[in-house]
């Protein structure tokens, strides 16, 4: 569960870490279906995986305190890792807005992201109300 946590907030940081070069005209924001994923900037409520900058490593803080880490591959495969042992892998993707991760024989756990703080972290929520802070640490080669 933590695992799924971990790679949903290390993508939602990483669209949410890249700042908008400038503010969408009315006709940008009502064809948003029309313009390609990489220049699209994420709105709270959307996945941060959904943009070519998602892959990379992400720190992500729990409610408790601990602190975990998800690198996001580019070919759709994640790892968490607490220190320097390895949690859960498995597969990523962003379904209905949502980053949804799938660790190796487990079920999916889909994340919806905050708008990011001023430091560029943000907030993940699963489907069943777990909540991380995450913030990305680095990219990946992927």
């Amino acid at each position: 569960m933590r695992s799924l946590v971990l790679i949903a907030a290390a993508v939602a940081l990483s669209a949410c870490s890249q700042e908008a070069a400038q503010t969408p005209t009315p006709a940008e924001t009502t064809d948003t279906a029309a313009a390609p994923a990489e220049t699209a900037e994420p709105a709270a409520g959307r996945s941060a995986l959904a943009g070519d900058e998602a892959a990379g490593t992400y720190t992500v803080t729990w409610a408790d305190g601990t602190v975990t880490s998800t690198t996001i591959n580019a070919d759709g495969t994640y790892i968490d890792m607490m220190g320097e042992d390895e949690t859960a892998r498995g597969t990523w993707e962003v379904k209905d807005g949502k980053s949804c991760l799938t660790p190796e024989g487990g079920a999916e756990l889909c994340w919806t992201d905050s708008e990011p703080a001023a430091d560029g972290s943000w907030t993940a929520t699963a489907d069943d109300g777990t909540t991380v802070t995450v913030a990305k640490a680095s990219n990946a080669t992927g």
